[in-house]
């Protein structure tokens, strides 16, 4: 197993390592027609440097949000994987590009899944997100949903649950 970690910005040094991921990855032949179809909805991906840190933007939406997935290592941490991804409305929030370094191999399976996982949790802690939307490789949609519609959250349950006392169960003394 990977030991990942998970953050939203990358460290200056990082930054040719996300450049040949971004565009110069081997694998995106695989995923030409989803890479396409990202491209033509949002623009094309630009890494930008700020003093908080090197992330990706896309030209046609300025709020997409960046996960990148860190493998420590004993002497260096490398980037294992990034996530781009976007909440389109109330409910949905879109992945637009997932990639893994070549040298993962078959191992890059395990790094997507959990950049996936990660994702999904996140967009179960936003108020009223109900799916998840992928493309995948070949450009169909993969809809993973969050929770049902018209069903809330624990943090919403909670926030307008009674507080009647005559409902509560007696308590044995």
């Amino acid at each position: 197993m990977i030991d990942l970690a998970f953050q939203s910005t990358l460290t200056a040094d990082h930054r040719e390592a996300l450049e040949r991921l971004m565009f110069f990855n081997q694998r995106q032949r695989q995923a030409d027609t989803a890479v396409t179809r990202a491209l033509e909805l949002f623009g094309s991906p630009t890494i930008v440097s700020e003093p908080s840190g090197v992330h990706i933007a896309f030209d046609a939406c300025p709020e997409v949000q960046c996960l990148f997935a860190i493998e420590r290592g004993r002497r260096s941490d490398a980037l294992a994987g990034v996530v781009v991804y976007v909440r389109t409305s109330v409910e949905e929030v879109l992945v637009l590009h997932i990639a893994v370094p070549d040298r993962y191999g078959r191992r890059g399976l395990e790094v997507v899944a959990a950049l996936v996982r990660t994702v999904r949790a996140a967009a179960a802690r936003m108020r009223g997100v109900e799916r998840m939307t992928m493309l995948d490789l070949q450009g169909r949609e993969l809809r993973i949903t969050i929770r049902a519609v018209g069903s809330r959250s624990i943090r919403d349950r909670q926030s307008t649950a009674p507080r009647d006392a005559a409902r509560l169960p007696a308590r044995a003394s």
